[in-house]
């Protein structure tokens, strides 16, 4: 079954041309008839092909790393918990990872693990500073050498938009009860660029968290280029029916949200709104592991407020909207003739397609690509890569092709590297999907 931005498509099959894009989607015997010489991998009724989860939100230089062990979700705007304000529990941030030629071999082996660890949960693109080139696809802005090596594609990804301490500096003319204007910072990035900011990171309650949110939809209104709106947990429905209008997506991430604030979105009413929602992890030390564990966790966000989020929605959310949200819809996001073959091949276990791209485990991943190139191959599958390009690490069913080699990593060391970093495959330590864990 291959899965298409309108519905599953059984007994198709997919067409990827040498240069690494789709030439064709269409019935499997249709395409074996127009394409006699091309080699053929036969998975019909036995296996679901999607386009690689677009993650619209992540932090990569940071996300190898646990969750603090004081983390905890009474935090009432992000800056109580990065600077310690208002008696709360301050939260280290991580040591930036940055992956230099010949550089650090951990910085290097805990970057290609984060990657890694995404692939394995379905994503085929990160969203997000920092990031390794050559595993996954990474997007921001391309603004020195080293960007064009590692951003495939450009959105104007923005963790302050406003200010850097926000709560200290506004929280006074809040208690005023006083307009806030909060100068933006998008002048001199490419209009072409999405806008892609970290907005009402707090409560709903939280002053501060409110204002931020209206700003930003203030600087949505002018239509100038593409604005998507991250966290957004500050937002209301009178909110949402703005987004909607001028066409802002509201990038959610329950997990991070209820792990640090101890409440998400209003998903009743943002999905009442009609506002286009994107999925994302945000990052290890209070989001999700990978795409998949978000998408759990937005369905039990929204069965505790008596929603019931369908996978083919999540679905959406993690592909087509995900694109949208970084301005890439033309290129990510689905398998259509012209874009890039990013996919994803997991066994068929249920008679929801949607259902089995989300709980497929490691052991159903048949295979990823990027590009064409297959990263990810069960071993039964080697053949997809060329010979002795995939090895296999411990305590993960696919091989790994094309990756560690080229980086002078072995298996071992690679694992050695790694140890104290968030596993490629154990989700057991990530923050709770729990407003009161």
């Amino acid at each position: 079954t291959v899965q298409v931005p309108e519905w599953p498509r059984p007994v198709h099959g997919v067409h990827v041309r040498i240069n690494g894009k789709v030439g064709a989607v269409a019935p499997f015997d249709d395409l074996l008839a127009t394409y006699p010489d091309a080699g053929v991998l036969d998975c019909r009724d036995a296996a679901v092909l999607s386009p690689g989860f677009v993650n619209a939100h992540e932090h990569p230089a940071y996300s190898y790393a646990f969750p603090h062990p004081d983390r905890n979700p009474g935090y009432e705007h992000r800056d109580e918990w990065r600077f310690g304000l208002n008696g709360k529990p301050e939260l280290t941030v991580p040591e930036p990872m940055t992956h230099v030629s010949g550089g650090d071999p951990a910085a290097t082996a805990r970057l290609v693990a984060m990657e890694l660890r995404h692939l394995i949960g379905g994503a085929t693109l990160l969203a997000g500073p920092g990031g390794m080139p050559g595993v996954i696809r990474n997007v921001g802005l391309q603004e020195s050498a080293e960007h064009l090596a590692l951003y495939d594609a450009e959105a104007d990804m923005d963790t302050f938009p406003f200010s850097f301490r926000a709560l200290e500096e506004l929280a006074p003319t809040c208690a005023a009860g006083e307009p806030i204007e909060l100068a933006a910072t998008t002048g001199a990035t490419p209009a072409y660029a999405a806008y892609v900011a970290h907005v009402g990171e707090g409560r709903a309650s939280n002053c501060v968290a409110r204002q931020e949110v209206a700003r930003f939809l203030a600087l949505a209104r002018q239509g100038d280029r593409r604005y998507s709106l991250v966290h957004g947990v500050a937002t209301s429905a009178t909110d949402f029916e703005v987004m909607r209008e001028h066409d802002v997506t509201l990038v959610w991430s329950p997990r991070s949200n209820f792990s640090l604030y101890g409440e998400t979105v209003d998903i009743a009413a943002a999905l009442d709104s009609g506002v286009r929602i994107a999925l994302a992890t945000d990052w290890s030390p209070s989001g999700s592991f990978t795409m998949k564990e978000e998408a759990k966790c937005a369905r039990r966000a929204a069965s505790k407020v008596g929603v019931a989020l369908p996978w083919r929605t999540l679905w959406r959310m993690a592909t087509l909207h995900g694109a949208y949200a970084l301005g890439l819809e033309r290129r990510f996001g689905a398998i259509a003739a012209g874009a890039p073959a990013d996919m994803v091949l997991v066994r068929s276990a249920s008679a929801d397609p949607y259902q089995d791209a989300f709980e497929a485990s490691d052991q159903d991943v048949l295979a990823s690509w990027i590009g064409g190139e297959a990263v990810l191959a069960a071993a039964t599958l080697e053949g997809l890569a060329p010979t002795g390009a995939c090895v296999a690490l411990a305590g993960l069913a696919p091989r790994i092709c094309g990756v560690l080699a080229p980086l002078g990593l072995t298996p071992s060391g690679f694992a050695q590297l790694t140890a104290d970093s968030v596993p490629v495959n154990d989700m057991t330590r990530q923050a709770p999907c729990d407003p009161d864990a």
